[in-house]
């Protein structure tokens, strides 16, 4: 069986609309501060190997902190995270994948 791999869905738009935002993670690690929100990539369950970046709409808003502790999060918190910002995105494009 051949293993086809497909190229990492990545937005620009989405990159670019996480900046500034609250951070959705929300942990206890969380520095509140806007200013350092980027699009977080988890990589539990998304299907990324080693040395790939998981699909941009399986990306979270989150600052930082919340960012470096990602790892010390409990599953339920990296999805809630996930779960609010995909809201957020499409909210603001009518879709997950702008």
């Amino acid at each position: 069986m051949t293993n086809f791999k497909t190229p990492a869905f990545q937005s620009e738009k989405l990159r670019r609309f996480a900046r500034g935002k609250d951070c959705q993670a929300r942990s206890i690690w969380c520095n509140g501060n806007p200013a350092t929100v980027v699009l977080c990539h988890s990589r539990r369950r998304a299907g990324a190997g080693m040395s790939q970046k998981p699909h941009d709409f399986w990306g979270y808003h989150g600052c930082s902190d919340c960012h470096a502790r990602e790892a010390d999060m409990e599953d339920s918190e990296l999805y809630d995270a996930i779960r609010r910002t995909q809201y957020l995105v499409f909210a603001e494009f009518g879709t997950l994948t702008p």
